[in-house]
């Protein structure tokens, strides 16, 4: 039988992934602290064809954004699409979560989903020419420092509707923002204190940033503001490793 913590690492991976989990765990926000194991997991996996084949650095990093796009089903990547099309100046906030829940994507949706894309492509190109060693631990610390920004957003934010978002904000507990903590700190440590400042920094800068236009805007999160947070976040710590 799984212990408490073995079945908190499972639904990490069942909310995050699209591996199948073919038992019941926990509710998303005890399971929360793991996010950001599942995230260097994925970083880590998605990094191999970058680090070990010898393709033009473009084609391996192309690669590597398929594996990731695959592994998560586009999650975060939905979210930054629908709060690009819904959340807008001048727009009641029923209308904002009428478009924020429609399952088309406009113009505004599509254009952040293909700027994020090719930021976050040209920031593992440039990963990407290190050592294979070196390449694969900037990806894993890019996809699990992101990770743990959606933890902090709920535990600073209130829940605009129930739904997911509400899960992360009315469910958040000492538990998880501790482990956020030392999964910063120590994905920090692996890159060096001096990025490693740069990309924690940064990145509760965007959370509070985050958490004040979506108060503004919505009165609170939904779940899409997670994954479009995740989104900038991974693309804020390419952009400092690419830097360094």
């Amino acid at each position: 039988m799984l212990s408490q913590m073995g079945l908190r690492f499972l639904g990490a991976v069942q909310f995050l992934t699209v591996f199948p989990i073919s038992r019941s765990t926990v509710p998303v926000h005890e399971s929360a602290g793991f996010f950001p194991l599942v995230g260097m997991m994925i970083g880590l996996v998605s990094a191999l064809p970058m680090a070990w084949l010898r393709l033009p650095l473009g084609i391996e990093a192309g690669l590597v954004l398929v594996a990731q796009l695959v592994a998560t089903g586009m999650l975060h990547e939905d979210g930054l699409a629908d709060i690009a099309d819904g959340v807008r100046k001048g727009r009641t906030r029923e209308k904002m979560f009428e478009i924020i829940k429609d399952s088309r994507i406009g113009s505004y949706g599509a254009s952040a989903l293909m700027i994020g894309l090719l930021m976050r492509w040209q920031g593992l190109v440039i990963v990407g020419a290190k050592e294979p060693w070196e390449v694969m631990k900037l990806v894993a610390v890019s996809e699990g420092l992101s990770r743990c920004a959606l933890i902090w957003l709920g535990w600073i934010a209130p829940a605009a509707r129930p739904g997911m978002g509400a899960y992360l904000s009315e469910g958040r507990g000492w538990w998880a923002i501790g482990m956020s903590i030392v999964w910063a700190v120590g994905l920090c440590a692996l890159t060096g204190w001096v990025m490693g400042a740069w990309m924690a920094g940064g990145m509760i800068l965007l959370t509070w940033m985050a958490r004040q236009y979506f108060v503004t805007r919505l009165g609170g999160v939904v779940g899409d503001c997670f994954g479009a947070l995740q989104q900038v976040c991974v693309i804020y710590c390419l952009v400092v490793m690419t830097c360094f």
